[in-house]
């Protein structure tokens, strides 16, 4: 048994927008759940405990308006640390 593993779960966004803003990337919070749920009681159940849950957040497009420049970023999956008890 490892002492340290690391899963890796991503590609975990879905499009939106609306006419302004097409293009717009959301985290599928549902999903995404739901799979950090099932990887960390497998995992449990293989002997391991949760050392921690880091977010992969990408960065998106910037707009600039007379207002000025803004840019987002979206939480496109987990990267889940376990150590063996």
């Amino acid at each position: 048994m490892k002492k340290y593993i690391c899963v890796s779960i991503g590609d975990k966004v879905k499009a939106e927008g609306n006419d302004f803003n097409k293009g717009f990337r959301k985290c599928n919070k549902e999903e995404l759940s739901k799979e950090i749920e099932d990887v960390c009681n497998d995992y449990d159940e293989k002997g391991y405990d949760v050392v921690s849950i880091v977010p992969i957040v990408q960065g998106q497009h910037m707009f600039v308006s007379n207002d000025g420049v803004w840019s987002n970023s979206t939480t496109e999956g987990v990267i889940i640390t376990f150590k063996a008890k």
